[in-house]
């Protein structure tokens, strides 16, 4: 995918000589003349470079810039602000306020694309580097608890043999196996005293619990190659009847990745030894879900294909290395 470029700027010829250059060199690039436009892009598109010039009808390049980063979707966006003749104190107050860099006019369009390859590649660091940092804190949540050790490679497992019975996209289907491992990172915000209390929660501790999904989602949101399966971290708990949470989502308004992880999510949970009782049979799990599909909990269609994959006796093996053993290879 080519990225994607912002031009920030009043219309005029300049501003679309820089949009034919950056598309001739592959770039996807979109245009917006005021503040309120800009936002409202950067939302839409989630860019990979933000060009704010000075000058707009509404706003201020450095208060515009403020009010980009303050959304956590762009807090990993490069804005370079594009003054006529910026001086040290212009490049200061573009660094306080979140800029990548304070630009003049470049001397020519080829002098400012190697520029912009260079923070364009800089980014691309940036985002893996975080998302190897993110994985890595997923891991470490699951490792607090012994009996949950191996909880997220089985359910990658589970839920990658869900979907692939669904037809989706081997994209779509790499991407289920990393929100396998994300699902559950929100936890990092929950005390130990909850997460690893052996008996039921009382009714603040479980309000507490079930922020994670929110949290999850914030936590994962600045980094674009994650933003895909921010609907699945979301909504792993919500019910097809709307009583689940945080959104209270009913039927089909609950992305179908984040059903399929659910499903398989609940299975394992249910298979696995807990400190309040002993590992059940496939079979007694399967009831319980197929109970659940009786309550209006979950979807009856998945649970049906998910029990006959199960009655096959396959052992869901992850097909090859599974996606967060590539980042620590």
């Amino acid at each position: 995918m080519n990225p994607t470029i912002l031009l920030v700027d009043i219309a005029s010829s300049g501003r679309e000589e820089w949009k034919s250059f950056l598309q001739n060199q592959k770039y996807e690039v979109y245009t917006a003349e005021d503040g309120a436009s800009a936002l409202r892009c950067c939302l839409q598109l989630q860019p990979d470079l933000v060009f704010l010039h000075d000058g707009l009808p509404d706003v201020g390049c450095f208060e515009l810039c403020t009010r980009l980063k303050e959304d956590p979707l762009n807090q990993l966006t490069p804005v370079v602000l594009v003054k006529a003749s910026p001086d040290l104190g212009d490049v200061r107050r573009g660094r306080e306020v979140g800029a990548a860099d304070c630009w003049g006019t470049p001397a020519s369009l080829w002098d400012a694309l190697s520029r912009i390859q260079t923070l364009l590649r800089l980014k691309n660091y940036i985002d893996e580097q975080a998302k190897s940092v993110v994985l890595s804190l997923a891991r470490s949540i699951e490792a607090k608890n012994s009996l949950r050790n191996g909880h997220s490679e089985r359910l990658a497992g589970y839920a990658e043999r869900l979907g692939e019975s669904l037809g989706l996209r081997e994209e779509d289907l790499r991407e289920l196996q990393i929100a396998s491992w994300l699902h559950d990172i929100g936890k990092v915000a929950v005390p130990d005293s909850i997460l690893l209390k052996p008996g039921p929660l009382n009714a603040e501790e479980t309000e507490i619990v079930r922020q994670h999904p929110v949290i999850g989602e914030k936590i994962c949101a600045p980094l674009k190659s994650l933003r895909r399966i921010l609907p699945v971290i979301r909504h792993h708990h919500e019910r097809m009847d709307g009583s689940g949470y945080p959104d209270g989502l009913r039927g089909e308004k609950i992305p179908l990745r984040a059903q399929i992880l659910q499903i398989a999510d609940i299975y394992d949970a249910l298979v696995t030894e807990r400190p309040y009782r002993g590992a059940l049979s496939s079979e007694e799990a399967l009831q319980i879900l197929r109970r659940e599909v009786m309550n209006g909990w979950l979807n009856a269609s998945l649970v049906s294909k998910f029990s006959k994959i199960c009655h096959t006796g396959d052992n869901f093996l992850i097909r090859g290395k599974s996606m967060l053993a590539s980042y620590y290879a």
